[in-house]
């Protein structure tokens, strides 16, 4: 969990990591600059779990530097990804794990629920927390992933011990948004990938308006700009490169189908 100027969403997201029914886990806490790694003391007062691994930076290495530090010293067989502001329900890692043994997957994804908060009321209180789920492929497979990113970085695991570790190209996370997108294309070009989606919404992702996803039309321009680079600049790569973008335009629309609605209305089973 790289940690960059979401302070106001951290407590929430570690809680959802510790309130995890899977107990065997260790997170790699990377507080990369900012007012996090300033107060990093107070942080490490509030949540003493020994499982937690503090990686204190004073200066901003950005994402993916980050995430390969923390890649580097994992321990486990399988490395899980959770963004600063986004929350884990406490069955995810469970559930994920359940699937993979049973069905000897060694990529996994879940459904996801949009979280977005309303407006501060004239009164001056603050808006109340809205939910939408996200609607995905029901398949998760190399064609679907050039198609779409059906797999946030908040609800993908892996098998380190099979596949490898797999590190970010820091290029990427440098120039342009999107290098979570470039890691997994990556990743599922290998033969030896077995992925599966978990349609229950196990993780809820917050949308902010100053985050670097915000921006659309600079969120196309980096998705193009990796598909090209994934595929090759050959004519018939750029055809299909089209083709795709088609079909990311679809999946934006689709994924964001669904109504938004208030927390006691939706139902987590579905």
């Amino acid at each position: 969990m790289p940690v960059f100027n979401t302070e106001a969403f951290l407590e929430e997201s570690l809680k959802g990591i510790l309130q995890q029914e899977y107990p065997c886990w260790e997170l790699l806490l990377i507080l990369d600059g900012g007012p996090e790694a300033v107060n990093a003391s107070f942080w490490q007062s509030e949540f003493p779990d020994p499982r937690i691994r503090w990686l204190i930076s004073q200066r901003n290495r950005g994402l993916s530097r980050s995430r390969n530090l923390a890649i580097r010293c994992a321990k486990g067989a399988w490395i899980a990804f959770c963004d600063s502001d986004d929350v884990w329900l406490p069955g995810k890692l469970a559930i994920q794990l359940k699937e993979a043994r049973q069905g000897r997957y060694n990529v996994l994804g879940t459904g996801f629920v949009f979280v977005r908060q309303r407006p501060s009321l004239p009164s001056g209180q603050s808006g109340r927390e809205m939910l939408r789920k996200a609607v995905l492929p029901t398949i998760l497979d190399y064609p679907t992933l050039l198609a779409t990113n059906a797999l946030p970085m908040s609800s993908a695991m892996y098998n380190a011990e099979e596949l490898g570790k797999h590190y970010f190209n820091r290029s990427v996370g440098h120039e342009l948004i999107h290098e979570d997108y470039a890691y997994w294309l990556n990743m599922f070009a290998n033969p030896g990938v077995r992925p599966m989606l978990v349609q229950r919404p196990l993780v809820r992702i917050r949308i902010r308006s100053n985050s670097r996803s915000s921006n659309k039309g600079k969120a196309m321009r980096a998705h193009a700009t990796i598909l090209l680079e994934h595929l090759g600049p050959s004519l018939l790569s750029r055809v299909r490169i089209l083709g795709y973008l088609s079909l990311y335009l679809f999946w934006a629309f689709r994924k964001r189908s669904s109504p938004w609605q208030a927390p006691h209305e939706f139902d987590w089973n579905r």
